[in-house]
């Protein structure tokens, strides 16, 4: 079970990097498209790339928390002292809740993009997208921080 988890845990830290990079091409051509006024296939394929490669990560982090992690298994079986533990608690419920949210947006905005008129869909797109990466980035455990994970991890 521990080598199934290492091999996760290093699955995915390496797809937020594609979520990220998705998000930020997602958030550049709905830029792109406020600009022009025209919302492309190009622009939404780039969307779709975001949404399906965060659905992804976030499939991947369901199977973490709920099969695989020590870490959560524990939280969830003590609960109270979970909630008083700064480290556990970011694990148990900050981040997953934060990124369910920004998984929410990304999705929403896919949706509201589709039914905006064509000259608003771009700043739909730019503000969905960038509240969801914002929020991304906000509970990614990056180094030094408080889920502490490093840059790269190898299995």
């Amino acid at each position: 079970m521990q080598r199934m988890y290492s091999a996760m845990l290093a699955l995915h830290s390496w797809l937020r990097w594609a979520v990220i990079l998705l998000g930020l091409i997602a958030l550049l051509r709905g830029l792109a498209a406020v600009r022009s006024r025209r919302w492309t296939p190009a622009d939404d394929r780039a969307a779709m790339l975001f949404t399906i490669g965060f659905d992804l990560q976030f499939l991947v982090g369901l199977l973490l928390y709920f099969v695989v992690s020590p870490i959560t298994r524990a939280a969830l079986q003590h609960m109270d002292s979970a909630m008083r533990t700064a480290t556990l608690r970011y694990w148990t419920v900050e981040h997953p809740t934060a990124m369910l949210v920004a998984l929410i947006l990304a999705h929403a905005g896919r949706v509201v993009v589709r039914r905006a008129p064509e000259a608003k869909k771009g700043r739909m797109a730019l503000i969905f997208f960038a509240i969801a990466l914002l929020v991304i980035l906000g509970m990614t455990p990056w180094p030094n921080l408080l889920g502490d994970r490093p840059l790269f991890r190898l299995p």
